[in-house]
């Protein structure tokens, strides 16, 4: 133990670490000695958790002089203050996995902090620990000097081992733990579920009492509310959510009033998703016929397109009449009707453009105006603005919101159509041929365009919008867009307007949980797979 403890001091000798507030403000620097013996001096520090792509995680069995032999992160240290030069907490953690487990530089993220007091002997941790975590599957080969031994775990075994063992994990591997568990679930998600548990019942009610209602006029009517129930069922419910979030970022607290303006906003996204598959000549939808197919086998197509386009506008009917009907105040229901209707009407204007844009080339300017109405306004700005004008909340806020939102917007469609070309058939549920057929001039096509050579150009131009174009030919159309550069460029664009949605949200709430809750909304437009 004294070798080992002339090691640690010898190697902690020149350090100054950062002494901090409870909040984490710099208040000055001490020697790695004046913070650990005794009571120790209050000071910053991190642990780092790598996993791998299959999602088990990297520990150590530390050796060191306080706690020595227990199990810990995969890197635990401070940032260091040498002369003038100050370590970020990225860099301390890439010295530390170096270090003590020979893995290269990593990028990690702050997923959470914590304060701590812990004695051993006559040392201590005193610390604001920041939890970083980062993914890596690699080498590693600890440093014997530093580490007794190293493993890779999964990570629910990881966390039932800490539970049922917690003696042999290091104090602030403990808490660190019980920080990410609370984590590893984002607040997005927690509150998606909070919405679906109110709204899912109040959705299904909903059609129950309307198959049983509309017996009265004919089985036929009967079975179309069937039908719709069964079609609306299985979708990210994301335009419900966002006025359910919207409502609570307004300071709307009663969930009654919210749920049945947000089963009018998905009853409008279930009539306008109806006519958009009819326009784009759809035949799956969620991994379900769509409208039109349904019905179309009891007589013809032109049957199947009729009795679609009329189930399309019962349906609206309906959102209007639970908006109208619905438990608001009178002056704010009147507003958010209005709201309504205008974002139905911008969206038409919106899907109107997308068809002409796909039968001629057009600027990106025109391009980004046809998003903005048809994704940006009736997806994100739109239901949350509902929300917060539900709740009663000011203009100003409307106004930042809306901002956030066309932002965000902008990702989520970027992001659909990347999809629409290089998704997965049987996550996104419908044809990947669609878009191809169709011709959709999207913000990726269009780059493509402008970036690939004028070979590449003719061969995008002859299988873009060709209704005959097969699988071969989307994979043709996928090499080319990358190879031009255009995937980079929107992947780029995509995290410039996050970047840019994300700088608003300090001004929508001060509420670190639903600032959380947008950021991983932003996050959420940009990555997803369906």
């Amino acid at each position: 133990m004294s070798q080992l403890k002339d090691n640690i001091l010898q190697s902690h000798k020149d350090q100054a670490l950062f002494l901090v507030d409870k909040h984490d403000n710099l208040i000055g620097s001490a020697s790695w000695i004046d913070c650990h013996f005794e009571r120790g001096r209050f000071h910053r520090g991190f642990v780092t958790l790598l996993s791998d792509k299959d999602g088990s995680v990297y520990l150590q069995k530390r050796k060191h002089l306080i706690f020595d032999g227990l199990w810990d992160f995969t890197a635990v240290s401070h940032p260091i203050k040498n002369g003038k030069l100050a370590e970020s907490l990225q860099e301390a953690s890439n010295r530390a996995i170096f270090a003590e487990m020979g893995i290269g530089p990593t990028k990690v993220s702050n997923v959470g902090n914590f304060t701590y007091f812990a004695p051993d002997a006559q040392w201590c941790e005193n610390e604001y620990c920041y939890i970083l975590t980062g993914n890596y599957s690699g080498y590693f080969k600890p440093n014997k000097r530093l580490v007794y031994d190293a493993k890779k775990i999964p990570f629910d075994q990881f966390i039932k081992d800490v539970t049922q063992n917690p003696k042999n994990y290091t104090p602030w591997a403990r808490l660190a733990v019980g920080k990410i568990k609370n984590t590893e679930v984002g607040n997005f998600e927690k509150e998606l579920d909070d919405f679906l548990v109110v709204f899912e019942p109040y959705a299904s009610n909903f059609f129950s009492s309307k198959i049983k209602t509309s017996a009265n006029y004919a089985p036929l009517i009967s079975r179309f509310y069937k039908d719709l129930g069964d079609y609306s069922y299985g979708g990210k419910r994301l335009r419900g959510f966002l006025a359910w979030l919207g409502y609570r970022l307004g300071g709307g607290r009663d969930i009654k009033r919210i749920r049945e303006i947000s089963l009018a906003l998905e009853l409008l996204h279930s009539f306008l998703l109806i006519h958009d598959d009819i326009i784009d000549d759809s035949d799956i939808r969620r991994g379900k016929a769509t409208i039109h197919k349904r019905y179309e086998k009891y007589f013809d197509s032109h049957y199947g397109l009729s009795q679609a386009i009329i189930i399309g506008d019962i349906v609206c009917f309906e959102a209007i009449k639970l908006i109208n009907e619905s438990k608001l105040a009178k002056d704010i229901r009147k507003q958010v009707l209005a709201k309504a209707l205008n974002i139905l009407l911008e969206t038409g204007y919106g899907e109107a453009l997308d068809v002409e844009y796909s039968h001629k080339k057009v600027n990106i300017s025109k391009i980004m105006q046809m998003t903005t109405l048809k994704t940006a306004k009736y997806t994100f700005a739109g239901p949350l603005s509902i929300g917060a004008i539900s709740a009663g909340t000011n203009k100003i806020m409307l106004s930042v919101l809306e901002s956030f939102a066309i932002n965000v917007g902008t990702v989520f469609q970027m992001q659909d159509d990347i999809l629409g070309v290089f998704g997965d058939e049987k996550i996104l549920g419908k044809s990947m041929l669609s878009d191809i057929k169709e011709g959709k001039n999207t913000i990726l096509i269009y780059k493509a365009r402008e970036l690939a050579s004028k070979p590449d150009r003719r061969t995008l131009d002859r299988l873009w919008g060709n209704q005959k174009s097969q699988s071969q030919d989307l994979e043709k159309v996928r090499r080319m867009i990358e190879k031009s550069g255009a995937l980079s460029w929107c992947e780029k664009e995509k995290q410039r307007l996050a970047k840019k949605a994300k700088g608003y949200i300090k001004n929508i709430t001060a509420d670190l949980y639903y600032q959380s809750i947008l950021e991983e909304v932003v996050d959420f437009a940009g990555s997803r797979e369906n």
